[in-house]
């Protein structure tokens, strides 16, 4: 049984080398294949010392294709497992560096002890769960390593008929990992944390390594880990894209990942069509507030540099107004209307209402500690988005704010649904806001009787919101302008001081 002590010695290091001396072995072996095929053909040579020759030939070139698929199973299985052990070691160094801030010390058997001075309870409680989590894992990475041992010691991982030493190579690494069973097909966040829990660190390692695509997009996974699946894919994008309009945007995602206050997670990508990313400032698995921003018409991945900016804002102001943790997601999880006329359809809201209501279960899913406090906020059209989502099915949020909406697709609040939030009480908790020269306000307009075309204005006092103040923004023809429709996120709006209290959880309930 593996002890804390056992963890706090391994050498991740020393596994690399065996991965390294083992690639190194495969290769002279392969070389060493020339001269066994050249001693078994010697041209003109007949008789019964030839044909002996071309049997030991072949016998040999067989057990070099055997030996050759059995170390490059292990080497990849090493690779692997070096990956897995670098997370278990870090998980161990950052539990000690936690006891040693506060006075206490791990034993080598795992016991904890005071270093002198008082000890708080919630801190040893904290220690010794995560000293039973981290040898779970140890114990899960040992056994991964020793069946892939195994698996190469009886010959399992050798194609046989592989052709040539170079293609047992390749066949003897593709069938070097554990038998991994893919995520379900259409699962809820639930069942995919489910499938995610269930695998063991290396199994992880050797998805977020071999599949990063199947693993960054599904709701249900922890953000550090659809981050390091994500940021696998955007470097290959990066690399694929050179040239096209989208690269602006997936650069301006790199500079964002490089930045370390606060750390950003790529949490989804997707460059098909325009192209949709969710990218989050702060980790929203260990926030105690969490913020969804949905942004609105012409929002795109080439674009989505300004709506970065504007969540980074939003982290900062909340972060200054109280909340002790922070996350602010941009969520460009959907297809956005291109243009203004386009605007004018609840198609594309339908179109994304599911996708936000699953992320949104995901953040649910995958959030540790006590439930964090959840704020989905929408401008222009993504307001409409996000009412549509609360209204078919309801979103797994505490807070709606809309900010500049040409409509939520609801008449008032009742038609929009919170989970966790009494029915009765959702009024409290959705807010809106509108700057006086915006010139989405035109859009709002009833005319003869009917109400607009996406759905009541939400800052209405009939619509049974909270209204929050703007400042009134640029004037410009008729009292409306397009510039307006923009400057909610700048400094010295109200607006953005607003929205920041209620992400921190700090507007009192009327």
């Amino acid at each position: 049984m593996l002890t804390w002590g056992d963890v706090r010695r391994w050498d991740p290091a020393a596994i690399g080398r065996v991965a390294d001396a083992l690639n190194e072995g495969c290769a002279r072996i392969i070389a060493a294949n020339d001269d066994v095929e050249a001693m078994a053909r010697i041209p003109g040579w007949d008789g019964e010392a030839a044909t002996a020759a071309a049997t030991r030939g072949e016998s040999l070139a067989s057990a070099l294709e055997q030996l050759v698929a059995e170390a490059s199973a292990v080497r990849r299985g090493a690779h692997e497992v070096q990956i897995a052990l670098d997370r278990v070691v870090a998980f161990v160094r950052e539990t000690d560096e936690l006891a040693s801030r506060n006075g206490l010390l791990i034993g080598a058997g795992g016991e904890i002890a005071s270093s002198g001075g008082p000890s708080d309870p919630c801190v040893i409680a904290e220690l010794a769960d995560r000293i039973e989590q981290i040898l779970c894992r140890a114990t899960d990475v040992d056994a991964d390593f020793a069946a892939i041992l195994q698996r190469a010691l009886r010959g399992e991982s050798t194609e046989q008929g592989a052709g040539t030493l170079a293609q047992a190579a390749n066949a003897g690494v593709a069938q070097s990992g554990l038998s991994i069973i893919g995520p379900p097909e259409h699962g809820s966040p639930g069942n995919n944390k489910a499938w995610w829990d269930s695998l063991s660190d290396t199994a992880k390692v050797a998805l977020l390594q071999g599949n990063p695509g199947l693993v960054g997009n599904l709701d249900g996974i922890p953000a550090t880990d659809r981050d390091a699946a994500n940021r696998a894919v955007l470097a290959r994008e990066i690399a694929r894209l050179q040239g096209d309009p989208r690269l602006r945007g997936l650069e301006a995602i790199q500079q964002r990942l490089a930045q370390s206050e606060p750390r950003a997670f790529l949490l989804g990508l997707d460059t098909g069509g325009d192209g949709k990313a969710i990218v989050s400032a702060g980790n929203p698995d260990t926030a105690v507030n969490v913020a969804t921003y949905v942004p609105g018409t012409g929002s795109e991945l080439a674009k989505i540099g300004g709506d970065l900016n504007r969540s980074d804002k939003m982290w900062a102001v909340a972060t200054t107004a109280g909340s002790p943790s922070t996350a602010v997601i941009t969520w460009l999880g959907y297809d956005a209307p291109n243009e203004i006329r386009d605007a004018a359809s609840d198609k594309y809201a339908d179109g994304g209402k599911a996708a936000l209501a699953g992320f949104q279960d995901g953040l649910r899913e995958t959030h540790q500690g006590p439930p964090s406090h959840n704020t989905v906020l929408g401008h222009s059209y993504g307001t409409t988005v996000v009412g549509h989502a609360a209204r078919d099915g309801g979103l797994a949020a505490d807070e709606l704010v809309f900010v500049a909406s040409p409509g939520v697709g609801a008449h008032d609040v009742s038609e929009l649904h919170l989970d966790g939030v009494n029915q009765g009480e959702v009024g409290d908790h959705v807010h809106a806001t509108v700057a006086e020269h915006d010139m989405i306000n035109l859009a709002n307009i009833e005319i003869a009787g009917y109400d607009p075309i996406l759905g009541q204005d939400p800052t209405d006092a009939d619509f049974g919101g909270q209204v929050f103040t703007s400042a009134p923004g640029k004037d410009g023809w008729g009292g409306y302008s397009s510039e307006a429709h923009s400057q909610y996120w700048e400094d010295n709006n109200p607006a953005l001081r607003n929205v920041a209290l209620i992400i921190a959880g700090k507007v009192e309930t009327p």
